[in-house]
């Protein structure tokens, strides 16, 4: 698993909570990103996806758009 796990997220959003809670599950440490209101964590999602899809999970040089679970295990 890389050091470098990052999840974009908008409050309230289910699928980024489901998310959440997997890495939570697993002892998995990640950064979190609010792109609803933080601009800059926008920006830097919308470069890495070219899009404003969430959740998105970045590991690494890694990315999914609304990871199912089979792709977060991949990825971590």
């Amino acid at each position: 698993m890389s050091d470098d796990v990052t999840l974009f997220v908008v409050p309230g959003c289910p699928l980024c909570s489901e998310a959440r809670a997997w890495l939570d599950k697993h002892g998995i440490a990640y950064g979190e990103l609010d792109v609803q209101n933080d601009y800059s964590a926008m920006r830097k999602m919308f470069k890495l996806t070219r899009q404003k899809l969430v959740p998105v999970l970045k590991v690494g040089e890694q990315f999914a758009v609304r990871p199912t679970e089979q792709k977060i295990v991949e990825m971590c």
